[in-house]
């Protein structure tokens, strides 16, 4: 089993279609894919008994945003990423530091950006080895 398969990571889109393309980009890289879940209500519900490594997380869904449960997810330790077609700039100032893939986006840099802040989590910036 590679470290992918057993690395989590939640997805919360609420377009059905870029939902589904991220999860296959995930699933086909060998991540786990909590969800996809399409509302904050849903994502609580799949993370109750599990905090996932990483989440990709749409900034904007509808009338609401995903800041609040990007507040929780960093509370408990796990990696935020934005995915959205808005400037950094309208992301919570909160979270702005934060990764963003903007939308559209290609695969490769999806799979860069998880690979990439998963990999910041097992080095915690320590080892020299472990520099991107």
């Amino acid at each position: 089993m590679t470290e992918e398969k057993q690395t989590s990571v939640l997805l919360l889109e609420d377009d059905v279609l870029i939902a589904l393309d991220l999860q296959h980009i995930l699933e086909n890289a060998g991540y786990r894919v909590i969800g996809p879940a399409f509302s904050t209500a849903t994502a609580l519900a799949l993370i109750e008994n599990e905090t996932p490594a990483l989440a990709l997380l749409d900034a904007n869904l509808g009338r609401t945003n995903s800041f609040e449960l990007a507040d929780i997810l960093v509370a408990r330790n796990a990696k935020v990423i934005f995915v959205t077609g808005h400037s950094r700039g309208w992301i919570s100032e909160a979270h702005r530091h934060r990764r963003i893939i903007e939308k559209p986006f290609l695969p490769s840099d999806v799979l860069a950006a998880v690979k990439s802040e998963l990999n910041a989590i097992k080095c915690g910036d320590v080892h020299p080895a472990c520099a991107v």
